[in-house]
């Protein structure tokens, strides 16, 4: 039975595999990402996020971070499922339960970038409610050429 729990340090290696098999294989990776995922506890926990994990048998299957923007404002990121266990909705569970988290947190908004490439997860984001909207100047990686965002509270 797969859960969803809280990240805790045990998974870091994990958090960062599962993100740089997805990044790699479409060839999105950008220096950007290392920052998230090579140290995930003080670039997204300490800064009031959080990172769920998917877990199956006592193995890490997938992940999906909220990463604090503004007081009220997040983003939806780093949401990867092990290549074994796509297919089996384990990446609407964590979109869900993200998305649950990020209203009990209070956050009015929360966005996401992603890329052409990920039809798979767009499709996912637009059940979600998710609507596309031009993508801001500042944004921080290269490859994103989709911007969504989702009014929560």
């Amino acid at each position: 039975m797969i859960k969803i729990v809280p990240f805790e340090n045990i998974h870091a290696a994990a958090f960062k595999q599962l993100n740089l098999e997805w990044l790699e294989t479409y060839d999105l990776f950008e220096p950007a990402d290392l920052k998230y995922l090579d140290d995930p506890r003080s670039n997204i926990l300490e800064q009031g996020g959080r990172i769920l994990m998917a877990i199956n048998n006592n193995f890490v299957i997938g992940t999906c971070a909220i990463i604090m923007e503004t007081s009220d404002t997040a983003e939806l990121a780093k949401l990867a499922v092990s290549p074994d266990a796509q297919g089996e909705g384990v990446g609407r569970m964590l979109a869900m339960e993200s998305i649950k988290k990020a209203h009990k947190m209070g956050l009015k908004k929360i966005f996401l970038v992603s890329n052409r490439k990920l039809n798979r997860a767009i499709r996912l984001y637009e059940s979600f409610g998710f609507k596309h909207m031009p993508i801001p100047k500042d944004t921080i990686y290269n490859t994103a050429d989709v911007y969504m965002e989702m009014i929560i509270n």
